[in-house]
Parts: structure tokens; C-alpha cells; sequence
């Protein structure tokens, strides 16, 4: 069974960084074979004191020009319970979590085998030994977040975004921190995904493109630190907003000036428990019928889509 591991027994330091970077990964920066030691880059360790060498700068495939850094299974290793096998970036200095944006361009294999990775594009706090986040691509086709769960518990879960990633094509994947630990995940410049990141406040000092080793590939190109602007998305311009009244059991969307379309609601096993056309610029959706609980709402407007939980009790 693959299971979920948080913490990871690692130590560096300290100083704050808002530097903007993009790695593209060619020439002469970069050489073809063994990424581990090339610019920061690291890897796995191998367990006899040295580290694996199967990840690598590839000519195969790239979004842009001609290299991309690709990950594969390790030959020494069986399949692992968590995404631990990959190659990792040390930050020189730790990138605040304020306002801060990755973003990369992916290429992944095909999908729902069970011997296929999963995959993760991944923050982590190394003083801490903790994930700040990070963004998974199972073997089944899902993506999901590690995030908190909003109840004010500080419970750590991995949430499904009930979207599924295309194989063997380039997409880009952009993470934004927003400001009270709030995360913002787009594939190719749509929303996919907003929520709370799984520790809050605290910087990044490592970013890891990693897989649990069961088979396939995965290629990054592109990898953006800070070097594009924050999303300023239609949602935002149009001031979609919404509210979830316990007192009357209603859910309640406002869009000016974007029509809507449709409103989903899944419950927290990604069941799909609302479906329900709506139009307008305001929706009142009574829940009464609903279970107390946490739940995924996906509103699809005229000009995309938005995805959003909240809470009935």
C-alpha cells in the first residue's frame, strides 16, 4: 500500500530569499546524465553512503529547447511506500513563503497501473523536517494536495482536486502561497485547486521532483522560482466571492460580472452529492440534506471554473 510520510529527519539554515530564478536546464549550464551535483541539485541517498544516479539531465524530451531533467525508477530499490526516490534543489537561502510562486513545465507517463509512480513537485522545510506542500501525480490519474483540512484542527490530509492530469503531453504547473497559509494550484493558467498549505508559515528550503518507484517516467522543464507574477485571475477581477451560512444551510455565489453556469458539490470521498444548473449572477443552494462535514465546491462560470471548500455544521 503506498502511504503518506511528513517528515523527513533533515537540517540546514536560514536566511530569507525573494530571488527570482529559471532553471531551463540546458547547455552549458547543464550537462547531459547525472543531475546530482550539477547547480544544487541533489538526490536520493543509496544507502551505502553515496546516492542514486538514475536521475538525470535527458535530451529526450523538453518544452523548450533542447535538455529537461527527468526522473525514473531506481534499479536498487523495489517500489516505495512514499515519493522519496528523485532529485531535490537545495535553495542557497530559504524562499519566503509570502507571495512566493513556483511553476514548471511536466511530462509525465501514462497512467492508472499499478505499477506506475506517483509523483511529486514538492516544498520542504528541512530545518523543520516537514513538506510545506506539495502537489501529487498518482498512478491513477489523480491530482491531490497535501493540505490542512480547514477545521481548525492543524489535521494534515491529501486532497483530491477531482482532476485528472493528461499523460504524454507537456502541461505547466504554477503553486501559489497566498497570504494566511493559502495555496492556489493552476494547471495551463486554470484553477484547479484552492486550500490551506500542510504547515503554514514556514519558508522553503528544498523543492523535490521525486516518485515512489514503482515504474515510468517523469520530465520537468522550466522550473520557475518567483520569475512570473501572481495570477491576477478572472475570478479576482470580476469579484466572484462565496459564503456558506450555517444558520439557514445555504450556500451562497456572487459573480458580477460573470455569468454562472454550474454549481458541484463533492463530499470529502470525492462523491459527488450537488449537481445542479444554475444561472445568473447569484446562486442560493440550500443543503440541509447534506451531512455536517467538509466539502468541494465547483462552480463553472462563463469564463472558467472555480473550486473552493467549506464547511457544514
Amino acid at each position: 500500500m503506498k502511504k503518506i510520510t511528513f517528515l523527513f529527519l533533515l537540517m540546514l539554515t536560514i536566511t530569507v530569499s525573494n530571488a527570482q530564478e529559471t532553471i531551463s536546464f540546458e547547455a552549458p549550464t547543464y550537462s547531459l546524465g547525472d543531475v546530482y551535483g550539477q547547480n544544487g541539485w541533489v538526490t536520493t541517498g543509496d544507502g551505502a553512503g553515496g546516492f542514486i544516479a538514475n536521475q538525470v539531465i535527458s535530451d529526450e524530451q523538453a518544452s523548450d529547447g533542447t535538455y529537461s531533467l527527468k526522473i525514473v525508477p531506481e534499479g536498487a530499490f523495489g517500489g516505495q511506500q512514499n515519493p522519496i526516490v528523485g532529485a531535490f534543489y537545495d535553495y542557497a537561502t530559504p524562499v519566503s513563503y509570502v507571495d512566493a510562486v513556483f511553476s514548471a513545465d511536466l511530462y509525465l507517463d501514462t497512467f492508472d497501473s499499478s505499477t506506475t509512480s506517483d509523483f511529486i513537485f514538492g516544498f520542504v522545510n528541512l530545518t523543520d523536517g516537514a513538506f510545506v506542500t506539495y502537489v501529487r501525480f498518482t498512478y491513477t490519474g489523480d491530482i491531490s494536495i497535501l493540505a490542512d483540512d480547514g477545521t481548525g484542527t492543524s489535521t494534515i490530509i491529501l486532497d483530491d482536486t477531482l482532476v485528472d492530469w493528461t499523460p504524454l503531453t507537456w502541461f505547466n504547473l504554477r503553486v501559489e502561497f497566498t497570504t494566511g497559509g493559502g495555496i492556489e494550484v493552476f494547471i495551463d493558467d486554470t484553477s484547479i485547486y484552492t486550500g490551506l498549505v500542510a504547515t503554514p508559515n514556514t519558508d522553503i528550503e528544498q523543492f523535490r521532483f521525486s516518485h515512489d518507484n514503482y515504474g515510468g517516467f517523469a520530465h520537468m522543464d522550466n522550473f520557475r522560482t518567483n520569475d512570473e507574477a501572481l495570477s491576477v485571475d478572472e475570478f479576482a477581477l470580476n469579484s466572484f466571492s462565496h459564503f456558506y451560512d450555517n444558520d439557514t444551510k445555504e450556500l451562497k455565489l456572487n459573480s458580477p460580472q460573470n455569468d454562472l453556469n454550474n454549481l458541484e458539490i463533492y463530499d470529502i470521498l470525492g462523491k459527488l452529492v450537488v449537481n445542479n444548473k444554475i444561472s445568473g449572477n447569484e446562486n442560493t443552494t440550500e443543503l440541509s440534506t447534506l451531512n455536517d462535514g467538509v466539502y468541494l465546491a465547483k462552480v463553472i462560470t462563463k469564463k472558467g471554473t472555480k473550486t473552493f471548500k467549506f464547511i457544514k455544521s
